[in-house]
């Protein structure tokens, strides 16, 4: 890895394998395949920037952010980036940083 970039507000198109691991993104008009056995983690959210009030047995989700880290190939130049994004519903997921 050797350079890595914020990319907090850019999002990718993502499908998942049946287990919810991504296989495949779309990220700023370019195809990526996974091409590595994606690694689960989860990141700490900054909370003190969200709402001050949350429902009873919800603090799990104010605290901790699912995440993904995957190695993707884009299919156009063969390029290999490794590339973090926080599971949200649905399949437009945020990218929050990328290192090539």
């Amino acid at each position: 890895m050797t350079s890595s970039a914020s990319v907090e507000h850019d999002t990718a198109t993502v499908w998942t394998t049946a287990a919810g691991a991504p296989e495949r993104l779309v990220w700023g008009g370019r195809r990526f395949v996974v091409v590595t056995k994606p690694i689960p983690w989860v990141d700490r959210t900054a909370w003190w920037e969200s709402s001050p009030r949350v429902p009873v047995g919800g603090a799990s989700q104010l605290l901790e952010q699912a995440m993904w880290q995957v190695q993707a190939k884009a299919l156009d130049t063969g390029e290999l980036l490794i590339v973090d994004l926080a599971v949200t519903e649905g399949q437009h997921w945020p990218i929050t940083a990328v290192f090539d």
